[in-house]
């Protein structure tokens, strides 16, 4: 007599069976979705000093989860974007400059991002700097040094993440543009519209894309940066604007997405001292944030996680013995030292009338006029300034003016060691307590969807 055998073990076999057969891919865990943000240059107190100015706590300081993480590369106790990068995309450190393979070249390193399509999840990159530039080069690129960034454009095209939006026009349009900065003939603009993006260089453009018809973007809103937030051009979008549109394309993918949005130049602004910049840029990078914690209301099976790739300036709420910031200084700042500087480089006109207008003082002290008309004739001398990241010496007088007067100071005009807050919300937050090295966002994140990031080598 043949015995029969039980449904339950049969299940159990049959279970078995289709573990075998199927790839461990196939049994990734949550989330579903992931928002990875990142704010280049983006500490603790580039996270307080805007709370100060506006009188509310940031979004992103509010999350549950709290961690924090080191920041040096192999070669250096201070790292560079390149490599600060490549440890958060892919939890490999590497050399200053190398973006996402090892220091050389040979081992391409896979990152998170290349991880979710693998899964079968849309991916998209967002920033306010060229979108050839470091930060978002480590999650879809693999090159030896970030000033590749034509090739850096083509590996882009290769790689197919459903959205690319930033700057960066001038790595993407034929040598014959006026503004190129390619060697080449190619029209990466018209290779991606062939590819089956919608190619658009406006907010008009990006505010008539129609997203039910639409599963692909490359959107290029400058020829190399974007604006500073409060100098943002009408046709420009905001960071928060340039996200919400990318949710709206990656969520038609039902097995979810990542996004990765970086708030570039935060950086920048603390390359500059400016502390104008640097707030109201971190405040739009909140307001990003915001765009995900709504989606996350809809979608309760979605991960936030915002931090920065390094801390840049040793910005601190304080100068000298003083023990007062004055936050108010910054109630009527209407634009940074970047606008500034180049509107008087453009225009001349009088710099102090300039300077008020920037800064919305009205009350200059005699020292603070004498050094103003210093710069100006600095400008007009064609004096470089000690600090590349502010275009003239007019431009730096104005941070000067911003910090002194709010007792907002500042130790460096580079990167400093300083180690980088993280803050997590969603399915998993627990995880990224504690302090740890910056290798282990991308490995933790992995490991929320049960699977390991490779490494190949490069040909």
């Amino acid at each position: 007599m043949r015995r029969k055998i039980p449904a339950i073990i049969l299940l159990v076999i049959l279970s078995m069976a289709i573990a075998i057969w199927l790839p461990v891919e196939s049994f990734a865990a949550g989330p579903k979705n992931v928002f990875y943000f990142i704010g280049d240059g983006l500490s603790t107190t580039q996270r307080r000093a805007p709370e100060e100015v506006l009188g509310k706590t940031l979004l992103m300081n509010t999350f549950p989860a709290v961690g924090m993480y080191t920041t040096y590369c192999l070669d250096s106790t201070i790292t560079d974007s390149a490599a600060a990068g490549t440890a958060l995309a892919t939890g490999h450190k590497t050399n200053s400059g190398v973006i996402s393979v090892d220091p050389k070249g040979k081992i391409a390193y896979e990152t998170i991002a290349e991880a979710a399509k693998r899964l079968g999840k849309s991916v998209g990159l967002v920033t306010t700097t060229s979108i050839t530039d470091a930060t978002p080069a480590t999650f879809g690129a693999h090159i030896i040094t970030r000033t590749m960034q034509n090739e850096i454009a083509e590996q882009y095209l290769v790689q197919g993440f459903e959205v690319y939006m930033g700057g960066g026009l001038r790595h993407f349009v034929p040598k014959s543009e006026k503004g190129s900065k390619r060697k080449d003939d190619r029209d990466l603009t018209r290779e991606f519209a062939d590819a089956g993006y919608s190619v658009v260089k406006n907010k008009g453009q990006l505010n008539n894309l129609e997203i039910d018809k639409t599963t692909k973007v490359l959107g290029l809103f400058g020829a190399s940066n974007m604006s500073f937030h409060i100098d943002r051009k009408a046709d420009e979008p905001t960071l928060s604007e340039m996200t919400a549109a990318a949710v709206k394309v990656l969520k038609q993918n039902p097995k979810g997405f990542f996004l990765m949005v970086e708030g570039g130049r935060v950086d920048h602004a603390c390359h500059a001292n400016d502390p104008v910049a640097a707030i109201f840029d971190t405040e739009e990078l909140d307001a990003a944030v915001k765009v995900a914690v709504d989606f996350q209301k809809e979608d309760a099976d979605t991960f936030i996680i915002v931090g920065g790739d390094h801390e840049t300036g040793g910005m601190g709420l304080g100068i000298g013995l003083d023990y007062f910031v004055k936050p108010e200084i910054f109630h009527h700042a209407r634009k940074t030292h970047e606008w500034l500087g180049m509107t008087f480089e453009k225009g001349g006109g009088d710099p102090v009338a300039l300077m008020s207008n920037a800064s919305g003082i009205d009350d200059f002290t005699p020292e603070e006029i004498q050094a103003i008309h210093m710069a100006a004739e600095n400008v007009k001398a064609n004096k470089k300034t000690v600090n590349m990241y502010n275009p003239n010496w007019l431009a730096f007088v104005y941070a000067d003016i911003m910090s002194r007067r709010s007792h907002i100071g500042w130790t460096s005009f580079a990167h400093t060691a300083s180690p980088v807050i993280v803050t997590c919300v969603g399915p998993g937050n627990e995880k990224f307590g504690g302090y740890y090295d910056n290798t282990e966002p991308a490995k933790r994140l992995a490991s929320l969807w049960g699977v390991g990031l490779k490494t190949w080598e490069v040909k």
